[in-house]
């Protein structure tokens, strides 16, 4: 059951300043072994769920996150894939709420905010998201019954209001990165957690 503890900003600080020293301290060679392993898990996974040819959302990995631009264009050959644009919008203003693009490959991509990776296309929309019948979500931790720690800012939390019901929602995660946390009213459970040796369904009891 995932708890809805009172979490203050300082705990969740902590969380993620050790969550993300410890992924900037893996070497270069696990990283990309790690990869490679939970990107083949991640695809297994996503063709069960979903049949070849619909449309998927995923996230586009930034440095020592665990990657997604291989696993993109690995999807993006059987899949219709839909990423995050977060940069400013063809008429100068900010986005103010999530944003999606069509994924057309990695060398397509150009460098947006916080070195995050994101298409050049035109953004579809927050309504775009449902469309998708799964999302691949970022995160830095998450636990067996649901719970999730985001990377901070709460775009994921709030870009998956605009999925449909029902749509599965999956994180790519380290080994050791697997633990349950209190959460918020406003965070976002997810269904499926992904690591380099295990492909987990979460236990998510209201």
């Amino acid at each position: 059951m995932v708890r809805h503890d009172p979490v203050g900003p300082a705990a969740r600080y902590k969380i993620r300043a050790e969550a993300n020293q410890a992924r900037q301290a893996r070497p270069e060679a696990q990283r990309l072994a790690d990869d490679h392993e939970r990107a083949a898990r991640a695809i297994e996974l996503v063709a069960e769920l979903v049949p070849e040819g619909r449309v998927v959302a995923c996230y586009l990995s930034r440095d020592y996150e665990p990657g997604t631009l291989d696993l993109a264009d690995q999807l993006a050959k059987r899949y219709r894939v839909l990423v995050p644009k977060i940069g400013i919008r063809e008429d100068g203003t900010p986005r103010r709420i999530p944003d999606w693009a069509w994924f057309s490959g990695r060398k397509e991509l150009t460098t947006g905010p916080f070195g995050i990776p994101e298409p050049a296309g035109p953004g579809l929309g927050a309504d775009a998201l449902a469309r998708a019948e799964l999302v691949i979500a970022s995160a830095l931790s998450a636990g067996t019954d649901g719970s999730r720690i985001g990377t901070g800012g709460g775009w994921f939390d709030r870009a998956l209001l605009y999925r449909s019901t029902g749509t599965p929602v999956i994180v790519l995660l380290n080994d050791d990165e697997v633990q349950s946390h209190p959460q918020l009213p406003h965070d976002q459970t997810v269904d499926w957690l992904v690591t380099p040796t295990r492909t987990i369904q979460a236990l998510i009891v209201d």
